[in-house]
């Protein structure tokens, strides 16, 4: 004699049938996060280099007889050069007490280099070029900035030399 099932509940595969498939989903919605957050850090280092960057551009032509002059005209900041060969520029040595030896536009964690090209025209114009160095998931990254400056107030620089 056949007696009819009784079909009240879920059998065991179609348990794991479903419990696969939220898995499949759970997963895709976890690498789509991963990756917007990736993303995001990207986007906020690639701001804070940008807006480290302009800073330095406004500092230096606020301030470029104070912290930023080249006198030896070799393209790089008096202050920033590296006068004891420790590979590190000498205005991100600190003093003691960890504090910055100069008043400059820092942001910890991130580095900076800047270089100079004088205008043929105008000893007043400089072409100035900023690296800015973070790093990054453990990569070393950069970003290259560079804008034409109008010095108003100039030192007194040696003059150029002849044929130059």
């Amino acid at each position: 004699m056949n007696r009819p099932r009784n079909n009240r509940g879920f059998t065991l595969l179609e348990i794991l049938m479903a419990f696969t498939i939220l898995m499949l989903g759970v997963v895709g919605v976890y690498a789509v996060f991963s990756v917007g957050l990736v993303s995001h850090k990207r986007a906020v280092d690639n701001t804070h280099a940008a807006n480290l960057a302009s800073s330095l551009f406004d500092d230096i032509s606020a301030n470029y007889d104070v912290w930023y002059y080249d006198r030896n005209r070799n393209g790089v900041p008096d202050l920033a050069e590296d006068r004891n060969n420790d590979g590190v520029d000498d205005w991100f040595e600190p003093q003691a007490g960890g504090r910055p030896r100069y008043p400059i536009p820092m942001l910890p964690g991130y580095s900076y280099r800047i270089r100079y090209v004088r205008s043929d025209v105008s000893d007043q114009e400089l072409f100035v070029t900023v690296q800015v160095f973070w790093r990054q998931q453990g990569e070393a990254k950069a970003a290259t900035f560079q804008r034409s400056l109008f010095l108003k107030r100039l030192p007194a620089m040696e003059p150029r030399p002849s044929g130059s």
